[in-house]
């Protein structure tokens, strides 16, 4: 079985780019480091954000989790 490769978050790459927020801003409000941050957000390996990362980014954002694809 061949796995599809998930598209980055671009939605939420354009609202961070908007908004002017960092990565590491980002990072920082989740907890982890800036690098992790950015392979959950390109979807590197598999790695994703947790439902209460993704809720907690999106807060911030002012938009929905469900915008960020």
């Amino acid at each position: 079985m061949v796995r599809e490769k998930a598209e980055p978050y671009y939605g939420l790459m354009v609202e961070m780019k908007r908004q002017g927020k960092t990565q590491a801003e980002l990072a920082n409000l989740i907890n982890v480091n800036r690098s992790t941050f950015n392979q959950k957000l390109n979807r590197i390996n598999g790695k994703d954000f947790y439902y209460s990362e993704a809720s907690l980014i999106a807060n911030a954002l002012h938009m929905q989790v469900s915008d960020f694809s």
